[in-house]
């Protein structure tokens, strides 16, 4: 059966929603929007009434390409002071094979007593499931047996900390369907078969802030951010150029490249400056600017990676929508090292690596309803089924099909 899920990622420079089809492990976008952020910095919202119009622009956007309300989300949270505890739990199972509902109740049973009032649960992600005194295994699921032993991280964040993303998207009349926080959904983007057995790190270079995860057979185990982000790259472009912050991301993303080392020192521009004074910008010059800031920002991840872990690890991916830039990757391989690299997300639909903390929601929530057996769907079946097998209205499906295939173009 399709099912039709929303993701939502509030970040300090944009608000990105991508909707996915998901069907037997395999995921369709359909439809990505990106919209600026007003009233949030550093995860502090500072202006709801301005957050709000953000909000409600980015879901009128999507709503129209895709003909369908969204009325649920899975919300992505920042990890600031998130934590990570390894607890255990243990039930009956109900019937002779482990069910949905036996996995359901050993993840209660597990996260019971496990933090106090202070803090709110964000997930339980498991370890490994014994059945009876069985080998432990990932997925137990129709396994035959009288008890199931749960091993899982649990996760957890200050209510302070995550309550007002929570109240704020409430408050727009959307309903939260779950929860996660965006360097581990990030993670499910990324995610492959290889990536799971092994141990390594997800670095998130977002707007105002970095965030960086340590990941353990697919599971975050430790966190932490550094307070400097893409938009301090736009300021150092408007300081030395005199340039306004629009004028300085336009010659960032369609100018500059990251790497000086592939920059033509022969390629140049000429602006007009804040000054009213006509300026030439020399493409090494400019490059130099942001390689600077760049190595800065991955040598201050390092150091936090160092902090986090001694344990040796086998990767090193950097995500977020600055990535996208002209020799982004060879910065990132010289400053991190040979087990570094950058992911480029590839759906159609979400071709920027913008989308990764909402796409990856998206996933890591079908991949928990089917472990536990759950058949969940943010939109009515008549919506899904008008999506999926659109019947013989020839007006409305032309408009469907102008608006699907635009946003493809689009992306």
């Amino acid at each position: 059966m399709n099912h039709i899920y929303t993701g939502l990622d509030i970040g300090n420079g944009e608000i990105k929603l991508v909707v996915i089809n998901a069907y037997n492990n395999n995921y369709h976008i359909l439809a990505s929007t990106s919209v600026k952020t007003l009233g949030l910095k550093k995860n502090t919202i500072y202006d709801e009434k301005k957050l709000k119009t953000s909000l409600l622009n980015a879901i009128k956007l999507t709503e129209e390409k895709i003909g369908m309300k969204i009325k649920e989300v899975i919300l992505t949270l920042p990890a600031n002071r998130a934590s990570m505890t390894i607890e255990t739990g243990l039930i009956n199972i109900k019937g002779e094979k482990v069910s949905g509902k036996d996995i359901e109740a050993v993840i209660k049973d597990t996260v019971l007593n496990s933090y106090d009032e202070t803090r709110e649960l964000v997930s339980c992600l498991p370890i490994s499931f014994t059945v009876d005194d069985e080998a432990s295994v990932i997925n137990p699921l129709n396994e035959t047996g009288k008890k199931l032993f749960l091993k899982a991280v649990v996760a957890t964040s200050p209510k302070e900390e995550i309550y007002p993303f929570i109240n704020i998207v409430r408050s727009i009349g959307l309903d939260i369907t779950d929860i996660i926080y965006n360097t581990q959904a990030d993670y499910y983007t990324v995610s492959t078969k290889e990536l799971d057995r092994k141990m390594g790190v997800i670095i998130n270079v977002g707007t105002d802030i970095t965030s960086i995860g340590v990941f353990n057979k697919g599971i975050m185990i430790k966190n932490s951010y550094i307070p400097i982000g893409s938009s301090s790259v736009d300021k150092d472009i408007s300081f030395i150029y005199k340039v306004d912050l629009k004028e300085a991301r336009k010659l960032k993303e369609t100018f500059a490249l990251t790497s000086s080392r592939y920059a033509d020192s022969n390629a140049s521009v000429v602006i007009t400056n804040k000054e009213s004074k006509k300026l030439t910008i020399n493409q090494m010059q400019i490059s130099e600017v942001i390689e600077s800031r760049i190595k800065e920002i991955l040598k201050l991840a390092k150091n936090e990676i160092n902090r986090l872990t001694k344990r040796e690890i086998s990767y090193i991916i950097v995500v977020g929508g600055i990535s996208e830039l002209a020799g982004f990757n060879y910065v990132v391989e010289e400053t991190l090292g040979s087990i570094s690299n950058c992911f480029n997300i590839t759906e159609i639909g979400a071709r920027h690596n913008k989308y990764t903390s909402a796409l990856g929601a998206c996933k890591y929530f079908d991949k928990d309803c089917m472990l536990k057996e759950k058949d969940i769907n943010m939109f009515s079946i008549d919506e899904v089924d008008n999506f999926v097998s659109p019947k013989k209205k020839t007006v409305n499906n032309d408009n469907m099909t102008n608006r699907f295939f635009g946003h493809f173009f689009d992306n």
